[in-house]
């Protein structure tokens, strides 16, 4: 005897896989299915999504983050091989993204110096903490960046004329904060997560793995054709 379960994967396909119920339990196999061919359910969460009055909620997101945390500890899945390897990687990168947000959504408030708990990029991005600090003229720090950040604009002068324009409005100093935290230390710190780019290729490559171990032991089809 066989049963099918059906899933959407990250193109919008809709896609099948047949499966002996006496075998395999349906709710470990949808997870499994789900876990390996539906990357957004394994989304980190974003600070600003807890942000009713413009800053964080650094609380709630802590609890959000636990909870991912947990709920992707304890799924229940079919004991592909390396599938438990690829969920420690995934809770690897879900823990440092978490932290390294906390401080960012705790810099937005009051405690600017929480940055510098992010060592790995203390040596390449400790400017943007002084000036956001008051230790040199964050002004000065922001003109830098803000050209930096048009020059690759395909409307350099324009992109350079909005950045500039705030100067003398009532919100002057909170948005030129906002671009020195976000266009400078976030964008600067990103590079030395440890969990970034290089660990990103290894989880892709170890879910293509597991997209072929699967694809073999349960024949997945595509039920429909995909979405346009």
């Amino acid at each position: 005897m066989q049963k099918t379960i059906e899933w959407v994967d990250d193109l919008l396909c809709r896609n099948q896989a047949a499966f002996n119920p006496k075998r395999y339990d349906e709710t470990r196999l949808r997870n499994t299915a789900e876990l390996v061919f539906v990357r957004h359910i394994l989304e980190f969460p974003i600070p600003r999504t807890y942000a009713p009055s413009g800053l964080p909620d650094v609380d709630a997101y802590k609890m959000e983050c636990s909870q991912r945390a947990d709920w992707l500890a304890q799924m229940p899945l079919v004991a592909l091989p390396g599938i438990e390897s690829y969920r420690s990687l995934k809770l690897g990168q879900l823990s440092e993204w978490c932290d390294f947000h906390v401080l960012l959504a705790r810099a937005m408030g009051d405690d600017v110096a929480a940055l510098r708990a992010f060592t790995p990029s203390a040596a390449h991005c400790s400017q943007y903490v002084d000036a956001l600090e008051g230790k040199t003229d964050i002004k000065q720090v922001w003109r830098h960046l803000v050209a930096s950040q048009c020059e690759t604009n395909s409307k350099p002068k324009v992109c350079l004329a909005e950045y500039l324009s705030v100067e003398g409005r009532p919100d002057e100093a909170k948005r030129i904060k906002a671009d020195v935290l976000s266009y400078g230390w976030q964008n600067c710190s990103t590079r030395y997560l440890e969990t970034g780019n290089a660990i990103s290729k290894v989880a892709a490559s170890m879910e293509a793995r597991l997209k072929l171990e699967f694809g073999q032991r349960f024949r997945v089809t595509r039920a429909r054709s995909c979405a346009d």
